[in-house]
Order: C-alpha cells, then sequence, then structure tokens
C-alpha cells in the first residue's frame, strides 16, 4: 500500500525557526527567498553540523591546509574537522604515570594530528582555546614535543616540517629501534596500553605479509586501519627488516601475537607447570 503524506501547510512552516529566520532575513534585511535559503543552509552547516556522538569528540572549524600564509586567517579558507580531545582510560593512564603536562601534551600530538588528516590545520591560538591554557604554554609544548622528535602539525611550524608520519607509525618506529616502553611512553606521551595495541598491530601486518598480502589496500581492509597507516607501516617494514635488531624484534612480536591471539588445539603450560589444551 502506498502511503500519502500530506504537504505542510505553508503557514505552518513559516512558524518553525527556520520559516521564521528566512522571514526575518526578507522582512529585515530585503533578502530574496533564495538567499535566504542559501543563508540559511550555510547557518546549518557552519552552527549546527553532525555533532559527534561520540563521547569527548566535538566539531571545530579551523584554516584548511591549503590557507597561505601571510593573509588574515579571516580571509582564509577554513576547514570543519572532528577532534578527540578525551580518550578515556588512555589518558587517564598517561595523566596518571606521567603527570597532566604530559597528558596535555598527548592532547596537542592527537588533535594537530586529526585536524591534519583531515584536510585542517590548528593554530597555536586554537590549540590555547581548545585545552583552556594560555598560547605561551602551548609553545613550550610544542617546543619540548619536537625536541623528543614528534611532529607537530599546527599551522605555524607545518610549512616547515611537511607530510611527517602519524603518531602510531612514530611510536613503532621507536619500537624497532630498540627503545623500551617506558622511553616511549616518556617520549610519545602515549601509554603503555596505547604503544602496545600500536606495536601489536603491526605486529598483525607482518604475519599477513608472510602469507602474502603485500598491498596496502588489502592490509588496510585486512586490519581495519586507513591506507595512511597501512603504507607507513610497509615503509617502515622495508627499512628495518634487514637491520641488526630485527631478528630479535619480529621473535618478541610472535611471541606477543601468540600470547594474544592462541591458535585453536595448541598447547600451553598450565600454572601447576604442566600441559593443558586450549
Amino acid at each position: 500500500m502506498v502511503q500519502l503524506v500530506q504537504a505542510v501547510p505553508e503557514g505552518v512552516l513559516s512558524k518553525t525557526p527556520e520559516g521564521v529566520f528566512r522571514s526575518r532575513l526578507r522582512d529585515e534585511f530585503e533578502l530574496s527567498p533564495a538567499l535566504g535559503k542559501g543563508i540559511l543552509e550555510l547557518a546549518r552547516e557552519c552552527l549546527f553540523g553532525e555533532i559527534p556522538q561520540t563521547p569527548g569528540k566535538l566539531l571545530f572549524w579551523c584554516a584548511s591546509r591549503r590557507a597561505r600564509h601571510g593573509l588574515p586567517l579571516s580571509e582564509q579558507e577554513k576547514k570543519r574537522v572532528v577532534l578527540t580531545l578525551v580518550d578515556g582510560s588512555d589518558d587517564m593512564a598517561v595523566l596518571q604515570d606521567q603527570g597532566s603536562s604530559a597528558l596535555r601534551q598527548l592532547r596537542v600530538l592527537r588533535v594537530t594530528e586529526e585536524a591534519y588528516q583531515q584536510g585542517g590545520l590548528l593554530t597555536q591560538e586554537d590549540l590555547a582555546y581548545l585545552l583552556h591554557v594560555s598560547v605561551r604554554t602551548i609553545r613550550n609544548d610544542v617546543k619540548a614535543l619536537i625536541r623528543d622528535g614528534q611532529t607537530v602539525h599546527t599551522r605555524g611550524y607545518d610549512h616547515d616540517i611537511g607530510r611527517g608520519g602519524s603518531h602510531k607509525s612514530r611510536i613503532v618506529e621507536l619500537y624497532l629501534n630498540g627503545f623500551t616502553y617506558d622511553t616511549i611512553m616518556r617520549r610519545t606521551r602515549h601509554s603503555a596500553a596505547a604503544i602496545r595495541r600500536y606495536v601489536t598491530m603491526f605486529g598483525r601486518m607482518l604475519l599477513l605479509i608472510e602469507k602474502g598480502f603485500t598491498k596496502p589496500l588489502d592490509l588496510c581492509h585486512l586490519l581495519q586501519i586507513s591506507p595512511r597507516l597501512a603504507e607507513e607501516y610497509l615503509a617502515l617494514f622495508e627499512k628495518y627488516r634487514d637491520g641488526d635488531l630485527w631478528p630479535s624484534i619480529y621473535s618478541e612480536l610472535l611471541d606477543q601475537l601468540r600470547a594474544l591471539y592462541p591458535v585453536a588445539g595448541e598447547k600451553k603450560e598450565s600454572a601447576g607447570g604442566g600441559v593443558d589444551a586450549t
């Protein structure tokens, strides 16, 4: 059965907030109905866009990566981005283990990278506003992160540093260089659990490579990661697989993966020293 939908009377539409807004544009500013409709759509996009449903995320307007230097930001192209200000247990772990400064610097890394990946660039003023601190504090945070080898994509620095890698691939590279988890935590302001996730994902990629999956598109589908991250992980594999540390690191990764993903039928030692079937 086809259900007939009755048209909403024009008188009813004119009493909605959208209708009142368009009427005032027409009456007070003498704008045409078409122009009023266009302004309404623009207001919806800029002011009332889709609000992220995930806790800790927010919408933010920032300069586009294509915005040129030397011109006021008010005259530049803008980009709407979704930023993760709070990331649950990982943030709490960093706060407890490394302190409030490390947590703030982790958030600087996270939101600047998220904005960059979505085509935007945050300024240090943006970061100060988002994190409720002074621009001077943000400036010192950025300098500290850069001293520890991090790539910080802000409008003031990005034209000098180029694309750079994601924080996930930088963490894996530190691991491949033989750094301990404690050192990686200090240098990247990430929790041990987050570092373990990224290293484990890299190890899973190695297992897929052994099975013949070497194309970034295949890896990103199988691992449920972005094509860019798959390319970065592959580049790390090509860079380090012939190094002196590779055999021991590869063996350690396989041991971690076996502990996390035991094979059905494989035997493991019981608490009493015997052997149980899984």
